[in-house]
C-alpha cells in the first residue's frame, strides 16, 4: 500500500506563513504502465492548433445559429445555460480545484478520479431533486423566469455534458496527457458544425434540434475521452481503491476557504443575468450572450493553456521551486495578456460591421454591446492566470478573502447598471450594455489586483510587468484605431462594401501586429530568437 501523502509544511520568507505554502510533493509509486507525460511545449502547441481550428468552427456557429434562432430565443437557451452553470458551482464547493490540483501532484491518482465522480453524480442528483420538486410544486419561474420545464430540463443535461467533458479534459492535462483529448475534441466538434449545416439546410434547426445536437456531440466527446483516460489509462487515471478519510482532509484544508466562495459567487454571477431576464426580458438576454459567447473566441490562446499553467505551477510549487513557478506565470502571463489584447482590439474596433454580417439585422443592437464586452477577454485571462497560480499554490484564503471583498462592488454596479427608474431603489436602466460595463470594465480592476497579489508573492517586479502591458495596451489601441477604427470607414467611402473593408483593414491589422513583435518582441514575452526558433519548427512540421 502506498504511503500516505505529505499535505504540505509551511517555510518562513518573511511573509505570513499562512499565505506562502511550501508543498512536498506527495509520493507515489511509479509503474512501468504509466504514460509518460508530454512536453509542455508540444502539449502547448497541440493545444492551440486544436483550440484554432475549434475557434474556426465556433465562428461558422456563430453565423448560423443567432440568425437560425433569433434574439429571443438565443437568450432563453443562454439564460438556461447559465441558470444550471451557477446551481452546478454552488454545489461543487472547490471540489474540481481541489481535484485537478491533486491530480497534478500525484503520477498515479485512480482513487481520487473514482472519488470525484461520486461527488459528480451526486451533485447531478442534487440539481435533478431541484428541478423536479419546482416542478411539481409549480415554482421553476423562482429559478428560471418564465422558462418552460422540457427546456429546462434538456439544456441543463446538456450544460452538464459539457461539464463532464471539461472534468475529462482537466484530468488529461493533469497527466501531461493532452494532444489526443484536444485532437479527438476538435474532430467531433467539426462533426457537430457538420449536423448544424445539414439542419440550417433543411429548415429544420430550432432550439430543440440544436439542444439535441449538442448533447450528441458533447455525449460522444465524452465517450471518445472517456475510453481514452478511464479505459486505456486505468492503470493511472482509475485502478485503485477509494480512499475518502485521505483525499476529504486534503479537500477540507485546501477548499476551506472556499466554502463560503463557493457558494456565493455563482450568487453573483447569476444575478446579473437574471436581472436582464426580469428587467429586460429574452431579446436583452441575447444581445448580451451574443457579446458574451463572441468575446470569449478571443480567449482561443488563453484556453489553451491555462490548464497547462495550472499543472505546472502546481507541480513545480508542490517541490518548492517557487522560481520556476514564477519563471512560468510571467512568461505566460506577458504572452497571454498580449495576444488577449490585441484580438480585444480588433473585435471592438469591428464589432458594428462584424455583428451586421454575421448574426443579421435583428442583432444590430449587440454590436455596442460587442464593442464594450470585447475587452472581456483581457480581464478574464489575467483572472485565470491569476486565479490559477493563487490554488495552484494552495492560497485559497487569500483568494477568497479578495474575492469576496472584490463581489461588494460588483454586486453594487451590477444593481445600479440594470435597475431601472421605477425601481424602489433608481438605477441607470442600462440593460446589456450596463451589464457589459461591469463584467469587462470592473472585471479588469479586479485582475490588476490579482496579478498584484501573485507577483508579490513570486517576487515579480510588478511596477516593470504593469509598465510593459500600458506599453502594449497604447501600442496595439492606437494600431487598431487608425487601421480598422478609421481605416472601414475610409475604404467604405471610397466605394468598398462593408466585409471587404472589414477584412481588407483585418489585414492589415494583423500584419502590423505580427510586425509589431517582430520589432519589439519583449511586449509579448519573447525573444527574438525564439520567434526564429518558432519558425524554423513550423517550417520542419
Amino acid at each position: 500500500m502506498p504511503k500516505k501523502p505529505v499535505l504540505f509544511h509551511v517555510e518562513p520568507n518573511g511573509e505570513n506563513c499562512s499565505d506562502t505554502p511550501r508543498l512536498s510533493a506527495p509520493t507515489q509509486p511509479l509503474s512501468p504502465q504509466h504514460t509518460p507525460a508530454e512536453s509542455v511545449s508540444s502539449r502547448y502547441i497541440v493545444t492551440l492548433g486544436a483550440q484554432v481550428f475549434r475557434l474556426l468552427l465556433s465562428l461558422a456557429t456563430a453565423a448560423i445559429v443567432p440568425r437560425a434562432l433569433g434574439p429571443a430565443v438565443y437568450g432563453n437557451y443562454s439564460f438556461i445555460l447559465s441558470t444550471s452553470a451557477a446551481m452546478r458551482g454552488v454545489l461543487d464547493t472547490g471540489a474540481q480545484q481541489a481535484f485537478f490540483t491533486f491530480s497534478s501532484q500525484e503520477r498515479a491518482s485512480g482513487p481520487l478520479t473514482r472519488l470525484y465522480a461520486l461527488v459528480l453524480g451526486a451533485q447531478l442528483a442534487v440539481v435533478v431533486t431541484v428541478i423536479g420538486v419546482a416542478a411539481a410544486t409549480g415554482t421553476t419561474g423562482w429559478l428560471w423566469h418564465e422558462q418552460r420545464l422540457d427546456q429546462i430540463v434538456l439544456v441543463t443535461a446538456v450544460d452538464w455534458l459539457m461539464f463532464l467533458a471539461i472534468s475529462l479534459q482537466q484530468l488529461g492535462d493533469s497527466k501531461g496527457l493532452t494532444a489526443y483529448l484536444q485532437l479527438s475534441g476538435a474532430a467531433v466538434a467539426a462533426l457537430t458544425l457538420i449536423g448544424l449545416v445539414l439542419l440550417q439546410l433543411g429548415g429544420a434547426l430550432d432550439f430543440y434540434s440544436f439542444v439535441w445536437l449538442n448533447m450528441a456531440g458533447v455525449g460522444l466527446t465524452c465517450v471518445v475521452q472517456g475510453h481514452r483516460l478511464l479505459v486505456k489509462n486505468r492503470a493511472l487515471l482509475w485502478s485503485g481503491t477509494v480512499k475518502i478519510r485521505v483525499y476529504a482532509e486534503r479537500w477540507w484544508r485546501f477548499t476551506k476557504p472556499l466554502i463560503f466562495l463557493q457558494l456565493y459567487l455563482p450568487v453573483v454571477a447569476y444575478l446579473g443575468v437574471y436581472l436582464i431576464q426580469t428587467w429586460y426580458g429574452s431579446e436583452q438576454q441575447g444581445f448580451y450572450a451574443l457579446a458574451l459567447q463572441w468575446s470569449t473566441l478571443a480567449m482561443v490562446f488563453t484556453n489553451s493553456g491555462v490548464w497547462i499553467f495550472w499543472r505546472e505551477v502546481a507541480h513545480h510549487s508542490a517541490g518548492g521551486d517557487l522560481q520556476h513557478a514564477a519563471r512560468t506565470y510571467e512568461r505566460f502571463s506577458r504572452l497571454f495578456v498580449f495576444l488577449a489584447l490585441a484580438l480585444a482590439f480588433w473585435l471592438s474596433a469591428s464589432s458594428t460591421i462584424l455583428v451586421q454580417i454575421v448574426a443579421g439585422a435583428r442583432f444590430r443592437a449587440a454590436g455596442s454591446v460587442l464593442a464594450i464586452m470585447a475587452f472581456y477577454p483581457v480581464s478574464q485571462t489575467m483572472n485565470q492566470l491569476a486565479a490559477a497560480s493563487l490554488k495552484a499554490t494552495e492560497r485559497t484564503a487569500t483568494y477568497a478573502y479578495w474575492t469576496v471583498l472584490f463581489s461588494i462592488p460588483d454586486l453594487v454596479l451590477t444593481y445600479v447598471l440594470l435597475a431601472p427608474a421605477s425601481a424602489p431603489v433608481p438605477g441607470f436602466h442600462m440593460g446589456a450594455i450596463g451589464m457589459a460595463m461591469k463584467t469587462a470594465l470592473y472585471g479588469l480592476v479586479v485582475a490588476l489586483a490579482y496579478d498584484w497579489l501573485n507577483c508579490r508573492f513570486l517576487g515579480i517586479l510588478y511596477a516593470r510587468a504593469l509598465g510593459r502591458r500600458a506599453v502594449g495596451l497604447f501600442a496595439i489601441g492606437a494600431t487598431a484605431v487608425v487601421l480598422i477604427g478609421a481605416g472601414v470607414p475610409w475604404l467604405q467611402r471610397s466605394g468598398m462594401g462593408p466585409f471587404t473593408a472589414l477584412m481588407l483593414s483585418s489585414l492589415g491589422y494583423a500584419a502590423a501586429i505580427l510586425l509589431m513583435v517582430w520589432l519589439w518582441p519583449g511586449l509579448a514575452g519573447l525573444s527574438r530568437a525564439q520567434i526564429v526558433h518558432g519558425v524554423r519548427s513550423l517550417r520542419r512540421t
